[in-house]
């Protein structure tokens, strides 16, 4: 039980924390390429999409709302979507 419980702290500790994402969003590279119609940043730690919702743009079109899109937490062929978009 102690091993799995290690493990699963080793984990957590390996995600990026809140503020650790914002500053990678603040410095990620926009990507040519689009998936699902929305736009792509690259960045050190994650991938980040824009946002579905546009309630805060619309009242301020200087926000931008994105998603992090962990490498870890995402199958081959969603990562593969974004390392494309990323490439073009």
């Amino acid at each position: 039980m102690l091993n799995i419980l290690a493990i699963a702290l080793a984990i957590a500790a390996a995600q990026p924390t809140a503020d650790e994402l914002q500053l990678d969003f603040e410095t990620a590279s926009p990507c040519a390429g689009l998936v699902d119609g929305r736009s792509v940043w690259e960045g050190r730690k994650a991938f980040f999409i824009s946002s579905y919702s546009k309630e805060a743009t619309e009242l301020d079109p200087s926000l931008v709302g994105a998603d992090a899109v962990l490498r870890d937490d995402n199958d081959q062929a969603t990562i593969g979507e974004f390392e494309a978009a990323c490439s073009s």
